[in-house]
C-alpha cells in the first residue's frame, strides 16, 4: 500500500513486475458497498504513469512473444491455479468492493479462471502492447477476460480498472509475478479519465480494448476517434 492524505492506504501501480509509487494528484476513496467503511484509496493517475507502464510493456514484448506458445499457456494455467488457490479471498475483494453476494463473487472468480484457462487470442497481437480498460460491474472477470486472449498471443498489456474496483484486480496482477510471469508483461495503472485518455494517447499502445456499460462505451468511443487509435468494444 501507499499512503495518501487524510485517508486510509491506497493501492499502488504495477510496472516492470513490481508495485509501483507515484504521487497522484488526487485519490478516489473505495468504500465496503455494505457498510459503507472506507477501504482503501484509488490515485487517479495520467499520462506520465501511463506512459511509464506502455515502456515497461514495450520492453518485455519480444522476448513474450519469442515464447512458445504452450510456454506462455502453461504460465496462464499457473496464474489460474493461483487464483483458484484464493478463490475466497479474491471473492472477499469482489464482494466489498461491487455488493454482490457471495455466489456471485464466487461466480465471477470462476469466470475470471476459466479466461485463464482457456480461449484463442489474435495473433496480430503478438509483439504489441495493448490498452485495456473496463467498468466496475465485474472487475475480476472483465479483466481476466480482456487479458488472457493478449498474452495467450505473445503480447503485453496495460490495464486501466475502474477506479471504483481496483482491489481484486490489483491482487490478480501481483499474483501474476508469484507465477512466474515475466516482469512487464502485465502492468497496471490507477485512474479514471485522465489515464484512460492516455492510453489512446500513448505512442507505444498498439491499440485499446473497453468492456462496460453502453453508455461508457460511448464517451470511450469519442476518446478513441480524437486519440486515432485502433479501438475495439469486448463483451
Amino acid at each position: 500500500m501507499m499512503l495518501s492524505p487524510d485517508g486510509p492506504p491506497a493501492l499502488p501501480l504495477w510496472i516492470n513486475g513490481r508495485a509501483f509509487l507515484t504521487m497522484a494528484p488526487a485519490f478516489y476513496e473505495v468504500c465496503d458497498a455494505q457498510t459503507g467503511a472506507a477501504l482503501r484509496r484509488t490515485p487517479l493517475c495520467g499520462a506520465e504513469e501511463v506512459a511509464e507502464a506502455a515502456r515497461a510493456a514495450r520492453a518485455a514484448a519480444p522476448a513474450w512473444a519469442a515464447r512458445e506458445s504452450s510456454a506462455r499457456q502453461e504460465l496462464l494455467q499457473a496464474w489460474a491455479a493461483g487464483l483458484e488457490q484464493y478463490t475466497g479471498h479474491f471473492a472477499k475483494l469482489v464482494r466489498q468492493e461491487t455488493g454482490k453476494d457471495e455466489a456471485q463473487a464466487l461466480a465471477e472468480v470462476e469466470a475470471a479462471l476459466a479466461a485463464l484457462g482457456a480461449g484463442i487470442g489474435l495473433p496480430e497481437d503478438a509483439g504489441q502492447v495493448v490498452g485495456l480498460a473496463w467498468d466496475d460491474t465485474a472487475p475480476l472477470a472483465r479483466a481476466a477476460s480482456l487479458l488472457a486472449p493478449i498474452l495467450r498471443a505473445g503480447g503485453t498489456v496495460v490495464l486501466k480498472p475502474s477506479p471504483r474496483t481496483p482491489g481484486a484486480v490489483y491482487a490478480l496482477v501481483e499474483l501474476s509475478a508469484r507465477v512466474g510471469l515475466p516482469a512487464g508483461v502485465v502492468n497496471l495503472v490507477q485512474g479514471d479519465e485522465a489515464a484512460l485518455q492516455a492510453l489512446f494517447a500513448e505512442p507505444e499502445i498498439s491499440r485499446v480494448a473497453f468492456s462496460g456499460r453502453d453508455e461508457l462505451v460511448a464517451r470511450v468511443a469519442v476518446m478513441a476517434a480524437q486519440g486515432g487509435k485502433p479501438f475495439s468494444v469486448e463483451d
